[in-house]
């Protein structure tokens, strides 16, 4: 068995020092590694804790989460039997209450009603194994509206179901941003949802917060981004630098992504394998978009472009 030939995690705040997303990710000596990030949620999270440096619930929950994530890992806790999700929402309801109960004052008591909620952030983490000749196991685990996704020869397809109030698809959500239906909290009440897929290799495996792939016009444009960055890199270092460079001016939030691409041995290889697919997207959904395309033509390209990404 072996892990993955790149890891990057692009992120950037838009705040320096207030941002609210974070990525832990491990593949160093464990059977399945795994890539995750987490969207502390600012608008229900946006109470400050003096006990807590004055940060708020949301910045709070995404760093724990990560934090709890990665202590998971580290512990074996990643088994592929079914198990996994249960356990690990056990452990992030004791962590969130156990740092509640540390940081929260008299003054900090949580207003009413659902639209706050005490240490609130989304999740998404991919557990991955390698099973050999060609193959991947890979268990995403999810709350709210941070995405998992993997990416292979035949494009971008996303994994995941957003925990939202309606049944938008990832075109529609772009114009209605739904409203969150669940997401980590201190309280406990929340669920976490659970994937798991065999996939082929080579792919990316993906993780991404809204706001890596939620300001694009089309979930076209997010495949791209990765795709271009890649094509104009030569290094996973430069990959990274670049993508964050090309979703930091469209975003107009915190972001953080997380990709671990398997099955190719070196970056230059990677490029290569990829360049198919990115001449495809580019010559059928990118170059023949401008500032004249109406929104029922880019209605149309999605149509053509959803069979592929809702593939599995």
């Amino acid at each position: 068995m072996t892990g993955p030939s790149i890891v990057i995690c692009p992120e950037k705040e838009k705040l320096a020092g207030l941002g609210e997303d974070s990525f832990s990710y491990s593949f160093v000596g464990q059977e399945a590694g795994y890539i995750s990030v987490f969207d502390g949620c600012g608008g229900m999270g946006a109470r400050k804790y003096p006990k807590a440096g004055n940060k708020t619930g949301a910045r709070v929950a995404s760093k724990l989460a990560a934090y709890v994530t990665d202590k998971f890992c580290e512990n074996g806790g990643f088994r592929f039997d079914g198990t996994d999700c249960g356990r690990l929402k056990q452990s992030l309801t004791e962590n969130f209450a156990r740092m509640r109960s540390k940081i929260e004052t008299e003054n900090s008591i949580k207003l009413g009603g659902d639209l706050f909620k005490a240490m609130p952030t989304t999740a998404s983490i991919a557990a991955i194994k390698d099973l050999g000749n060609n193959k991947l196991q890979c268990q995403y685990i999810w709350a709210g509206d941070s995405r998992g996704y993997f990416l292979d020869k035949n494009g971008l397809c996303q994994v995941t179901k957003d925990d939202i109030q309606t049944d938008e698809d990832a075109f529609s959500n772009l114009r209605s941003d739904g409203r969150m239906s669940n997401v980590i909290h201190a309280e406990g009440d929340f669920r976490l949802n659970s994937r798991t897929l065999e996939i082929s290799s080579p792919a990316m495996i993906i993780t991404s917060t809204d706001g890596g792939f939620g300001y694009f016009g089309t979930p076209m444009d997010f495949e791209y981004v990765i795709l271009s960055s890649l094509m104009d890199s030569d290094s996973d270092s430069q990959w990274e630098e670049k993508l964050s460079d090309l979703i930091a001016p469209a975003t107009g939030d915190d972001f953080a992504v997380g990709i671990a691409v398997y099955g190719l041995g070196d970056f230059s290889r990677c490029r290569e394998y990829f360049s198919e697919r990115y001449n495809a997207v580019k010559k059928q959904y990118i170059d023949i978009v401008n500032d004249n395309t109406t929104e029922d033509e880019l209605l149309s390209l999605w149509q053509a472009y959803k069979p592929g990404y809702y593939r599995r």
